[in-house]
């Protein structure tokens, strides 16, 4: 039998996976997210949600000594994305379930600008949502 993966998750990147295509703020990070996002679609982890940095984080040049240096943001775009996943900090679930639930909640009820209007990717996002609401 094989070992079922488990990482920490921050909430708001139950959106980021979903709309990752090889951009981002280094080549470094990613890599990391191409690495991340691969297992998570492969193996459908199990993930356990966080207030804090997560294994995405761990390659983003906006980490310093563990911690995030766009804290307020990102802590804001997870407490959003809470409230609209109808979830908690320490709350688990599968990736599939995750990124349904984040699709369902959010994605497909044009929630996406509630969470990370703001963010300096979120016009790749928004395109990508739209084609997505197109197929349901």
């Amino acid at each position: 039998m094989t070992k079922s993966l488990s990482f920490k998750f921050r909430p708001h990147h139950s959106l980021c996976v979903q709309f990752f295509e090889g951009k981002g703020y280094s080549d470094e990070f990613v890599c990391g997210m191409a690495k991340i996002v691969s297992v998570l679609e492969n193996n459908n982890a199990n993930l356990t949600l966080t207030g804090g940095c997560d294994e995405i984080c761990s390659s983003c040049p906006n980490r310093d000594n563990g911690s995030c240096d766009v804290t307020g943001k990102a802590s804001c775009y997870d407490k959003r994305c809470l409230d609209l996943l109808g979830m908690k900090i320490g709350d688990t679930a599968d990736w599939k379930e995750l990124s349904r639930i984040a699709r369902e909640n959010i994605i497909l009820k044009d929630r996406l600008s509630q969470v990370c209007g703001d963010c300096k990717w979120s016009h790749i996002c928004r395109d990508k949502a739209d084609k997505m609401k197109s197929l349901h």
